[in-house]
């Protein structure tokens, strides 16, 4: 009876862990809060303060095609709507059409909501797709949108790392370039 009592603890801590270990890798990942800072950077209009971002990636050096996150901490309190059409600014500084901003204005929706300051908004591009993390104030961060067409990611990340951004000295900051 005891090589059978044993039998049944092994296969039953054998499924335990493996039920574990399917739950947690359906879970949206938060390692990108261990890797690596890039570089740094904030944006700053006349004498205020709007943010501050950093740049994370595993190998602590950017590259476009491999994960990497973006988080910036807001300064200030700035709507949603504010931010939606910061956001479609800089799109259509970077040159995208009025047909692709409006989707992905759309798609972007639940993004994000009112910001307040010390809040805390996290764009993680992984291979195929990018999350987007948001953590008020005090809070445990929260993932709110996955976006599973590149190219919007892509955009996304484009307003600060593309090189017809319209913050160039912001965007080498990020990328760790201390000229």
């Amino acid at each position: 009876m005891t090589g059978w009592k044993t039998l049944i603890v092994c296969i039953t801590f054998m499924v335990a862990t493996s039920v574990q270990a399917e739950k947690q890798s359906a879970a949206p990942s938060m390692a990108w809060q261990d890797w690596p800072e890039v570089g740094e950077a904030t944006l700053t209009w006349g004498w205020w303060t709007i943010y501050q971002s950093s740049l994370r990636a595993p190998s602590a050096r950017y590259q476009a095609q491999s994960p990497h996150a973006l988080v910036i901490t807001y300064a200030r309190d700035i709507s949603d709507d504010r931010l939606m059409k910061a956001t479609n600014d800089q799109w259509a500084h970077l040159g995208f059409s009025d047909a692709q901003r409006a989707r992905w204005q759309t798609d972007l929706k639940e993004a994000w909501g009112d910001i307040a300051e010390g809040d805390r908004l996290a764009f993680v591009r992984h291979n195929d797709k990018g999350v987007f993390h948001y953590q008020p104030e005090g809070q445990d961060w929260r993932t709110t949108l996955v976006v599973d067409e590149t190219e919007l990611a892509d955009a996304f990340l484009a307003i600060w790392l593309s090189e017809n951004t319209d913050y160039p000295d912001h965007r080498r900051a990020l990328l760790g370039d201390k000229s």
